[in-house]
């Protein structure tokens, strides 16, 4: 298995230089399940540093993940930083919000109390590297189930983030679902890297890319207004 802990760098060459050297060295197991679910890992990790800005990444799967794939670090203040220069984000925001009987305070205000910064976030993330099934209600609830020890933390559960990836889209159980949770979750929409014409070659530039991106209820609220759904929307990454 690939460790990749590097922080960003131009072009993401880091992440991709890992996923060519990770096909090149396993061409030969490219139809099992382990390569597949390996490549699909390690184009989450292009995605997550490339389109979110997110940091130190590492591949954490294993017998004793604990339902971990992917762990990083998110500075959601640079992001702010840089989307209110595009646009409007001073938008009116309550002290609080209530979500699902719980009771937040949303990130925004707190970048703005610590002089436009703030920790970086944890950054947990599962992948499913499913290749025609959407996901569903059952679904979530087992991620929810791996990751119950941060709903219990009043600290951890607003300092952390939940990501699932996966290729295909949510079924409408699976966003109520979302919705119910009292942590914040967002939902990845990444494709898989496709074979090329020319086997068994990969088309790693032109495939395997952020297609959606959805915060739950929670998430939503947590995440108001610091820019993040304007940074996918302008594609500002590529500023």
């Amino acid at each position: 298995m690939i460790r990749t802990t590097a922080s960003r760098t131009p072009f993401c060459v880091a992440y991709r230089k890992s996923l060519t050297e990770y096909i090149s060295d396993n061409v030969h197991i490219c139809d099992s399940t382990v390569f597949q679910g390996t490549l699909y890992e390690l184009t989450v990790m292009r995605e997550l540093h490339d389109k979110l800005h997110i940091e130190n990444l590492c591949q954490t799967g294993g017998a004793y993940d604990g339902g971990v794939d992917i762990r990083g670090k998110w500075d959601i203040s640079n992001i702010y930083n840089r989307v209110k220069k595009l646009v409007d984000l001073d938008k009116k925001l309550p002290k609080r919000y209530s979500v699902n009987g719980l009771n937040l305070k949303p990130l925004r205000t707190k970048i703005i109390e610590n002089n436009n910064s703030y920790r970086p976030l944890d950054i947990i993330v599962q992948c499913k590297a499913f290749t025609a099934r959407k996901i569903t209600g059952k679904q979530i609830r087992e991620l929810m189930g791996a990751f119950s020890m941060i709903s219990k933390n009043h600290e951890k559960r607003n300092n952390t983030i939940v990501m699932m990836s996966s290729p295909n889209l949510l079924t409408k159980d699976a966003v109520a679902v979302m919705n119910q949770m009292r942590i914040p979750l967002v939902y990845l929409q990444i494709t898989m890297i496709k074979p090329s014409d020319a086997e068994p070659d990969f088309n790693v530039n032109q495939s395997g890319h952020l297609c959606h991106y959805f915060e739950n209820e929670y998430a939503s609220k947590l995440l108001d207004n610091c820019g993040i759904n304007e940074w996918i929307k302008l594609e500002a990454y590529k500023l």
